[in-house]
């Protein structure tokens, strides 16, 4: 029997999360929990949905929600919050990190630029940023992100929570990307 001392097994642990990030299936936070939830852009254009794969992601699954647009279109943070983190990031390119409570964050990526600074409170639907071509793009678009403890997960859980449609009739949008 092989025991592992905990600093090697946090660090084991860590390190597996870091190649290979889990991407859940479940809504963030109950429905009734949620007090207002508004769309990130209008019009509303999904592109490409959570979990695909694709050479744009380098063969692992896609880990957001993106709808095309023009760059300069406006972003709107999906939920009351507390702006965590304004910066560059990589692939994601110019970003906005929203902490929403409950372990529950929304991203923002893409951006060609931003109107929030870290520490300010921010209302659903309230105009946040531009929609961009930073980053590793093929054209303009938001990828928005929702995180639930750091983990990413299907944003379309977290919208459908508290906007139009019930389970047995999702908004359109929706269909065209998830099916119904």
């Amino acid at each position: 029997m092989v025991f592992l001392r905990p600093g090697i097994l946090f660090l084991l642990t860590a390190t597996l999360t870091v190649i290979s990030p889990t991407l859940a299936h479940a809504d963030p936070l109950p429905r009734e929990r949620v007090p207002e939830i508004s769309m990130p852009t209008s019009p509303l254009k999904p592109s490409a949905k959570f979990g695909e794969r694709g050479p744009h992601w380098g063969g692992v699954p896609h880990s957001g929600l993106d709808f095309d647009g023009n760059t300069g279109d406006p972003i709107f943070a999906v939920a009351a919050g507390v702006v965590r983190e304004v910066a560059t990031r990589g692939s994601y390119g110019r970003t906005i990190t929203i902490a929403h409570g409950d372990g529950v964050a929304s991203m923002y990526a893409h951006l060609a630029g931003t109107e929030v600074k870290v520490g300010q409170q921010v209302k659903s639907g309230e105009r946040i940023a531009q929609m961009g071509t930073t980053g590793n793009i093929s054209g303009s678009h938001l990828h928005l992100e929702i995180q639930l403890r750091g983990a990413p997960t299907d944003p379309y859980g977290f919208l459908f929570a508290a906007n139009p449609g019930s389970v047995s009739a999702p908004p359109g949008w929706a269909c065209r990307i998830y099916g119904c």
